[in-house]
């Protein structure tokens, strides 16, 4: 990792993202279990990152599948680690479409508190397991353990929010709009509220695959990443590769942008095309040759197809675009 000036003032309030301090390709930190890649935000997602840590509201991004939206949260986690000096706090929640908000909050173990119910009939209680103590059969969930930060703001993203249900949003917006939940599996009833000096900053990413609630959007902050121009696909692919021959770089996004607007021509805007993540895997694959063979096979043709074309129609409009 690169050294960064001590900065051991930390000042939730004041926090900024600069992302002027990147990884090296691959640098890992405790708190992310993923490699760590170098991301350049324009100055519109700078600013409303920004307003979204001051103004402690979530920030919706949207965006086509591979466009980098759960990255950006690495990327916030990984600056304020290196500019403070330590191990920034961070929570990951994938939604699936059978979640309910409490999955967010907190699972409770219901069969565990039954074994132990039963245990403690024929007198073999484990001390541990106290079927009379509801806290014991909790497990924190991301949004406990961020609201459970007393000292910095936990960076919490939840990935695929348009898979989640309307109850599950409007839970979980009332939740973070009042910084509190109800915990209902406690006797009496509890209510977990995060820290006012530690408050989560939240990004949710959606792949825009059905509506969200009007209630739900007028909670957050919006910004949609839009698709990288040539000159930050250089950029981003410079960055993760460690500057490859130019050449190559150049003759490999001439080639993948060519195959994108083949395909917004014929998909329009809805369609899956080919994203920055699959450039990203497509030149991993070139690079494993000499420079003057990915050259030779890139006049030739697309190859390796199968890393950008993923179903058998694609294969049969694109994959001989070239030929």
């Amino acid at each position: 990792m690169a050294a960064v000036p001590v900065d051991n003032s930390v000042n939730n309030q004041r926090l900024e993202y600069r992302a002027d301090i990147q990884p090296q390709p691959g640098d890992r930190i405790p708190s992310i279990p993923q490699p760590i890649y170098p991301y350049y935000p324009d100055e519109e997602l700078k600013e409303i990152v920004n307003l979204a840590i001051r103004l402690q509201r979530p920030l919706l991004l949207e965006g086509e599948p591979g466009c980098g939206k759960s990255r950006l949260a690495h990327a916030l986690v990984y600056e304020f680690s290196q500019r403070y000096k330590m191990n920034w706090p961070y929570q990951f929640w994938g939604i699936q479409s059978t979640h309910k908000a409490e999955d967010g909050f907190y699972t409770y173990d219901y069969v565990g508190r039954l074994q132990a119910a039963q245990l403690a009939a024929v007198n073999r209680q484990d001390e541990n397991c106290d079927p009379g103590n509801r806290e014991a059969f909790i497990e924190p969930g991301p949004l406990w353990k961020a609201f459970e930060e007393t000292q910095y703001r936990t960076v919490v993203a939840i990935d695929e929010i348009d898979k989640a249900e309307p109850d599950l949003l409007n839970d979980l917006l009332t939740a973070l709009e009042d910084y509190r939940f109800e915990v209902r599996d406690t006797n009496p009833r509890t209510w977990k509220q995060a820290n006012e000096e530690a408050l989560p900053i939240v990004l949710m990413a959606s792949n825009q695959e059905r509506e969200l609630p009007p209630a739900f959007l007028r909670r957050c902050l919006y910004h949609y990443i839009e698709f990288p121009n040539r000159d930050r696909l250089v950029e981003i692919i410079n960055a993760r590769f460690g500057q490859p021959p130019a050449e190559v770089v150049t003759a490999a996004i001439d080639r993948f942008l060519v195959l994108r607007e083949a395909m917004e021509e014929d998909k329009g805007e809805m369609e899956k095309k080919v994203s920055t993540s699959e450039l990203i895997v497509w030149f991993e694959a070139l690079i494993r040759y000499p420079a003057e063979e990915i050259l030779k096979k890139l006049k030739a043709g697309l190859p390796h197809a199968g890393t950008l074309l993923k179903s058998r129609k694609d294969y049969n409009d694109y994959s001989k675009l070239w030929g």
